[in-house]
């Protein structure tokens, strides 16, 4: 069976190609897979699908399953990612189990006879034996090496879900390996326009003026809180460049709605733009020559 081949995609539109669903359809009557499917519609259903990031995505499933206890099977080398996920997941009052694949120090020249040097080995089954034994409800997998992920997954006795796919070259992101696939970053730079995402300090008094409310697009002045309290452009948010990365999601909340982004004299905005572009905003411009071209056209 070749899905990617079939032309008509009839069974989007509840018209099977191969009419065989009466041989599982039952199935999913049954308590413990109606758990699973539930569950998962709670995620996607009225509007939800794309709201969430996979980890919101880990933590209200576990919450609609009633999970308390998590694992989580990681690789040594995200020891510092982990510790963040653990920061994350125990805010959310979850009980942890962190296991790391070097659990027990099991060297690899008593795995592997053909193996010289006493190297720690990564050591799959002793992550699923802690876990198991540790009765945890669901393990959440990261950043395991290809086999060692398989084996886990083989001996572990409750539900698992991976949140990282390790990928040395690809940033963890292995879709990119696909012929065809964009990064973001290549994403913005083929769809840039002409203009540099830039809005002309003209354009944007008429857009002040013609607006209906200062709620019909976000202003944000990245320029120090100082320079922003002593003078601003009515109505604009203040968050420094620096500060972006972790509070845009805060202040822009609405992804849908036009941001005009200013700082002093027009460069440090155009990096903003750039950064807000690559996560996910759409409708981005910077303020040619920034406040003191407003200032400027105030005289």
């Amino acid at each position: 069976m070749d899905c990617t081949k079939c032309t008509s995609k009839g069974c989007r539109h509840s018209s099977p190609c191969l009419d065989r669903s009466s041989e599982y359809i039952d199935n999913y009557f049954l308590k413990e897979n109606r758990l699973y499917t539930k569950s998962a519609s709670m995620l996607i259903d009225n509007g939800r699908a794309g709201t969430l990031t996979r980890l919101e995505e880990i933590v209200e499933y576990s919450k609609i399953r009633g999970y308390k206890n998590l694992g989580v099977a990681y690789c040594y080398g995200m020891e510092k990612e982990a510790l963040l996920l653990r920061k994350y997941l125990a805010e959310h009052k979850f009980k942890l189990n962190m296991v790391s694949c070097t659990v027990d120090g099991i060297r690899e020249t008593q795995l592997d006879n053909s193996k010289t040097k006493p190297t720690v080995s990564c050591n799959p089954l002793g992550q699923a034996h802690m876990l198991n034994s540790s009765r945890v409800e669901l393990t959440i997998l990261m950043g395991l090496c290809l086999g060692h992920d398989i084996l886990l997954q083989k001996n572990l006795t409750m539900d698992f879900t991976t949140l990282v796919v390790k990928d040395r070259i690809l940033n963890h992101n292995p879709l990119l390996g696909l012929p065809g696939i964009q990064s973001p970053e290549d994403k913005f730079l083929e769809n840039l326009p002409g203009n540099f995402n830039l809005i002309k300090i003209g354009d944007f008094i008429s857009k002040l003026e013609v607006q209906k409310s200062p709620k019909d697009l976000y202003l944000l002045d990245i320029r120090n809180a100082d320079a922003f309290n002593k003078d601003s452009i009515p109505g604009s948010i203040n968050c420094s460049l620096s500060a972006l990365t972790t509070r845009y999601k805060q202040i822009i909340p609405d992804k849908k709605k036009e941001i005009i982004v200013y700082c002093n004299g027009g460069i440090q905005s155009v990096y903003a733009v750039m950064y807000l572009s690559l996560k996910g905003y759409n409708k981005v411009f910077s303020l040619a020559g920034g406040f003191s071209k407003f200032l400027l056209s105030r005289q």
